[in-house]
């Protein structure tokens, strides 16, 4: 059902701001020498006011990168100021060259819109509804309702086919 009440989701689901980021290594050396400072920054970044929720997550061939819920922008402007992220900011990007270990990376900050939906043990009164129509496209005044499939696929067929879909999709990516 369609909120601006996420007091009952999980810590993700009550972020107000997203810290999303990738960086991209010379060698396994650099991602090895990474991992063992991440304890340091995790125990900051876990005892930093504001902070909800995190994932790491690995990007062949050398890449790691990091998604972080805090409740505010402002939180995560106070972590980025710690002396355990700006001791990691400068090891990645030091003002030797023939220091560096990264060979890019990329940061952006995310801010939900107000506006959400929630169901059930999420949904800060405990329901479970479908949305009577979807969110107005630009330029629409009068959005589609969303009825359900008239003939919803069902059967072993569909089941190998949509498992195979999804493992395509895990190895390869999603088709374009």
């Amino acid at each position: 059902m369609r909120t601006t009440d996420f007091s009952a989701a999980p810590p993700q689901g009550r972020a107000g701001a997203f810290f999303f980021s990738c960086n991209y290594y010379h060698s396994p050396l650099g991602m090895v020498r990474q991992v063992i400072r991440w304890p340091k920054l995790s125990a900051r970044l876990r005892a930093t006011p504001g902070y909800l929720w995190h994932r790491s997550y690995y990007q062949f061939p050398l890449g790691i990168g990091l998604l972080v819920g805090f409740d505010t922008q402002e939180s995560l402007k106070e972590f980025a100021r710690t002396p355990e992220h700006v001791e990691l900011m400068h090891w990645l990007l030091p003002e030797d060259p023939d220091q560096e270990v990264a060979k890019g990376g990329f940061i952006r900050i995310l801010v939900p819109q107000e506006h959400g939906y929630t169901n059930g043990n999420c949904n800060a009164q405990g329901r479970m509804s479908m949305i009577r129509r979807f969110a107005p496209l630009a330029g629409e005044s009068d959005p589609p309702a969303t009825t359900p499939l008239s003939d919803p696929p069902v059967g072993p067929a569909h089941l190998i086919r949509s498992t195979i879909a999804v493992v395509r999709d895990k190895l390869f990516g999603p088709r374009r």
